[in-house]
């Protein structure tokens, strides 16, 4: 294969990849902006707007970085660098939207109480 053949199959895989997690995680994205965010204020459809283009974004400019299309010589190599590449763009592009709702799922959660945390076990 040659690299211009690779690098759009490695385009096309990241994509397809990308929007069947966003498929995925749709109404997930959904009802935890609504839980989160104030209704009415326009935040939810910002949200999941935002990790709709980050899960496609991301991960197409890892692909495009760290691409090797037409530098492998053989067909299994170039597959497995192709493969490596669209699953570590998908990583890193889901590694920011859970760090991004992490946050708010914290910062949201009411603090402890000192009875609510258990006493250390006597030995």
């Amino acid at each position: 294969m040659d690299g211009i053949t690779v690098f759009t199959l490695e385009v096309l895989l990241s994509i397809a990849v990308s929007a069947t997690i966003l498929v995925r995680l749709q109404s997930l994205l959904r009802r935890l902006g609504s839980e989160t965010c104030d209704s009415g204020s326009g935040a939810t459809e910002f949200w999941v707007a935002y990790t709709q283009l980050m899960m496609l974004i991301a991960p197409l400019l890892l692909v495009s970085w760290l691409s090797h299309a037409g530098q492998h010589t053989g067909l299994v190599e170039q597959l497995k660098s192709s493969l490596t590449t669209v699953l570590f763009g998908q990583f890193i592009g889901l590694a920011l939207v859970g760090r991004a709702v992490w946050k708010t799922i914290v910062k949201g959660a009411p603090p402890l109480a000192a009875s609510a945390v258990p006493a250390p076990a006597s030995a």
